[in-house]
């Protein structure tokens, strides 16, 4: 592992872009509020737009005006309202050598593919559908959600690679389980995990028997998944866990193994003879603690035991914070952040909601200085830009262009850094955990131009192929339908820098004048006169002449640096 780590610092020297990052933790700018402070300043479209841009994917101008019209409280119950929807699963839209399963049929209920690569693009695929389509409960349109976001970081926590799992069905009903508890029991979601068929294959736990323990999705367990490491303390022992503490808990774990060709999502299968029987004694980090021979539940003891430390609450609070808010956490954040969040989380036996609850409706979230302080990862910055442009309705397309359109948007996002299905180790994506850089390894010099290069791609004139013949169009002049002034320039500028960027107030007046000008040039009336001329008498091809206007607009905001940022 060091030689990998030395490697890639060597690489971020080299990268042109990546050599003016970090190189230390930046301080935090200001003293900040205490997260028990609630937010009591305007509620407005910058405010709801912060909202929406942390908790979203690209929030669309309608959801933003939505949520400036329910106000603050109402616009986090709707983001926070949890069900337990899961949609249509993904289904067969390639593979015409599948007997089992035709075309439009769903795969997750099927026997193992040889080629599973099939099933695996369709299923990053429909993962991406999800994102950009608008949230659904099962009955009605949602006006936005959190669920995505929040799926993700829970795919992103709990981190596996699609191939080395090997089988589209197990990374499917793995992340089921996400969708089903992103706002639920952490606690239960660990016990979850533990004896998850993709996780068992990924981490080898169901090689993990009394006579050959293996140690690997123990480590992650007490490193990655629920306490954390911290500095070395000793030999050995590290500042809450101890590599004993590994070991008892390896034998804890064995005895688990994945059926194979059984249907459905639970081929985990506990085998008593494989599991190790004797006293697992832990180390002082938890109390010498004892835990007896409990079979198929003794891994919810090993849960148990862990959760009684207060550090896993704030763990897992440290990451949610990195995500929703700010990677820089030092001691003023944790006193006044961090160690109330986790209290909160500990009174509410481990309930996720409660948490999010009480960071989006504190004054700390809607901070000044907490605004435009991440950058957008490939997902958020490629999708965003793909759910604020209105694009023609791909979804009335045959199902195979919508899947090619999707698999398309995959590729795009892959070839950033950021594969949906396959994460670069356990650990997950390295913009958030890697110190000091942490999101600032999202932009070097290979993701920041093909960033460019897919926003000129998505707001072209020849439209973005699907398969074939489909072909989604960008059509920006749909924007002007919701807009209160759409034959003014200045009015349009002024909304779509409110809207696309998280630090308005530092727009200057020059930047306004340079997207006019990309509009009018040097005709400070063209738009409105060729507006006005286009709604009197909307021919076709005055309707291209200022859909293209808006779109070489657009793109010009696309590829500023604030767009880059949320």
């Amino acid at each position: 592992m060091g030689k990998v780590i030395e490697k890639k610092k060597s690489s971020i020297k080299r990268d042109k872009v990546l050599k003016h990052a970090n190189q230390k933790l930046p301080d935090f700018p200001l003293q900040i509020a205490h997260i028990d402070e609630a937010y009591s300043g305007a509620w407005n479209f910058e405010t709801a737009a912060h909202l929406l841009r942390r908790t979203t994917f690209g929030p669309k101008l309608s959801e933003i005006e939505k949520a400036v019209s329910l106000g603050k409280s109402a616009s986090i119950d709707k983001l926070l309202s949890n069900t337990e929807f899961i949609p249509d699963p993904p289904i067969n839209v390639k593979d015409d050598d599948d007997t089992e399963i035709a075309i439009g049929q769903t795969w997750v209920h099927a026997t193992k593919r040889k080629n599973d690569f099939i099933r695996r693009a369709s299923y990053a695929g429909w993962r991406i559908g999800l994102i950009l389509n608008q949230p659904h409960n099962g009955t009605e349109i949602l006006p936005f959600s959190i669920r995505e976001k929040m799926v993700l970081f829970w795919q992103n926590h709990f981190a596996t690679e699609a191939d080395v799992v090997g089988d589209a069905r197990y990374y499917y009903w793995f992340h089921n389980k996400l969708r089903k508890n992103y706002l639920g029991n952490f606690k239960s979601l660990v016990k979850l995990i533990n004896i998850d068929p993709a996780m068992l294959v990924y981490l080898s736990g169901q090689f993990n028997t009394k006579e050959a323990p293996n140690e690997n999705y123990a480590r992650e367990l007490f490193e990655l998944f629920t306490i954390g490491k911290g500095p070395l303390d000793g030999v050995d022992s590290y500042t809450y866990y101890t590599e004993s503490d590994i070991i008892e808990a390896s034998k804890i774990l064995t005895g688990w193994e994945v059926t194979k060709n059984v249907s459905g999502p639970d081929r985990q299968k506990f085998t008593p003879s494989r599991h190790d029987n004797s006293n697992k004694t832990f180390s002082s980090k938890f109390n010498n603690q004892v835990i007896q021979n409990n079979g198929d539940k003794e891994h919810e003891d090993l849960v148990d035991m862990i959760f009684s430390k207060e550090r896993t609450s704030e763990y897992i609070c440290e990451k949610l914070y990195r995500w929703f808010i700010y990677y820089v956490i030092d001691e003023e954040v944790s006193q006044k952040v961090i160690k109330p969040l986790a209290k909160i989380l500990r009174e509410n036996n481990y309930e996720i909601k409660p948490v999010l609850e009480k960071l989006l409706h504190s004054k700390h979230f809607f901070e000044i200085h907490t605004r435009g302080a991440l950058i957008k990862s490939p997902i958020d910055y490629n999708f965003g830009v793909l759910r604020q442009i209105p694009l023609s309705d791909y979804l009335s397309l045959d199902i195979k262009d919508q899947y090619g359109f999707w698999n398309r948007r995959s590729a795009d996002i892959r070839n950033q850094s950021q594969d949906i299905i396959n994460h670069p180790s356990v650990a997950g994506w390295p913009a958030y955990y890697q110190s000091p850089l942490f999101q600032e390894l999202w932009i070097n010099s290979v993701t920041l131009p093909l960033r460019t290069l897919n926003v000129n791609h998505y707001l072209s004139d020849n439209g973005m192929a699907a398969l074939n013949p489909g072909v989604v169009y960008a059509k920006p002049i749909k924007l002007l339908d919701e807009i209160t002034e759409p034959d003014n320039i200045d009015y349009i500028i002024e909304l779509f820098c409110k809207w696309f960027f998280p630090v308005f107030s530092e727009i200057t007046s020059s930047q306004k004048e340079d997207f006019k000008n990309i509009v009018v040039g040097n005709n400070p009336n063209m738009w409105k006169d060729e507006y006005t001329d286009y709604i009197n008498d909307p021919t076709p091809a005055k309707e291209i002449s200022i859909n293209k206007r808006l779109k070489d607009l657009i793109k010009e905001m696309f590829k500023t640096p604030e767009y880059h940022l949320s």
